[in-house]
């Protein structure tokens, strides 16, 4: 029997994802979609066709066998889980996507397995725009078997590249996801402090942004393009920065505990707070030009 999907969190994240699980997956069977906004998954729905909306967890538990979720934050995946954890889940493999601590994964994996349920940890790295076009990449950690079972829907379906942690504790793939964090705010903060030093020095956005796509692209260009059009402020955010001030505390108290001093990326965490004050929480992660170019004299918006 063809196992029955579903997804839980459909932000500009799981909405990437889930219109290429539809249209590469091979699903014999509709996607079910859940959101704690209903109207956002139906909506969704209409948009990507081989799919149904649900609108309560336990609709989707006694229906799904391969549960995925994505949420901005750990405090909605740990209150998603816990209601989750209230219904019978032997049998179901959950495969959870979100950036949260490696505790709390952690916790959560140890529950659902007690439970009598499977459970992958699979943070990914890339953009919304990368998650729209399948250019994710993937870290699948728990046991062999399940993770095994979530293989098929990453390389070529949502993804690029997969990091296969098979037998590492879900943790371990949260902890990565939070190190990567380090290189991805580092390299925001860098596009940021050159395209300002091109600006106040003469040199101007475009010859810089040619640079940077001819040398680095990928994210190094997305971002540098956000910051030279205005987009960092007129546009729906990438990244939320109230969500990227909550993974950064997250790295922060990692980077405390163990003894390591994050210099460099506690004045990127610095501007991030800069960007919340002048943006609000739904600001841009990319509003860091924004937090630079203020401290060097000129305003906020480009």
């Amino acid at each position: 029997m063809a196992p029955q999907l579903a997804f839980l969190g459909l932000g500009a994240m799981g909405q990437g994802i889930t219109k290429n699980l539809i249209l590469k997956g091979n699903l014999e069977n509709p996607l079910i979609l859940w959101n704690r906004t209903t109207q956002v998954a139906v909506d969704h729905s209409i948009d990507v066709g081989h799919s149904l909306v649900l609108e309560t967890i336990e609709q989707v538990l006694a229906r799904a066998s391969i549960i995925w979720s994505c949420f901005s934050g750990e405090a909605a995946v740990l209150e998603t889980f816990e209601t989750i954890l209230q219904h019978n889940l032997k049998g179901k493999l959950f495969i959870e996507c979100s950036t949260i601590t490696a505790e709390g994964t952690n916790i959560i994996s140890e529950r659902i397995i007690a439970a009598g349920g499977e459970f992958v940890a699979m943070p990914v790295f890339g953009e919304p725009g990368m998650a729209e076009a399948a250019l994710l990449t993937c870290l699948p950690a728990g046991k062999k078997e399940p993770v095994q079972h979530v293989l098929p829907y990453l390389k070529g379906v949502i993804g690029r590249a997969v990091i296969d942690l098979s037998d590492q504790n879900p943790g371990f793939a949260s902890h990565m996801k939070l190190l990567g964090n380090v290189l991805i705010v580092q390299m925001i903060e860098s596009v940021a402090e050159a395209h300002v030093l091109a600006e106040k020095t003469g040199l101007g956005s475009s010859y810089l942004h040619q640079l940077i796509e001819s040398i680095w692209g990928g994210a190094y260009s997305i971002y540098s393009e956000r910051m030279r059009s205005g987009n960092y402020y007129t546009q729906q955010p990438i990244v939320n920065v109230s969500m990227a001030r909550d993974v950064a505390s997250h790295v922060l108290a990692l980077a405390e505990h163990s003894g390591t001093e994050l210099k460099a990326y506690k004045i990127s965490a610095h501007h991030l707070d800069d960007v919340q004050k002048q943006a609000g929480k739904d600001g841009d992660i990319s509003g860091i030009y924004g937090a630079v170019r203020q401290e060097s004299g000129l305003p906020f918006e480009r």
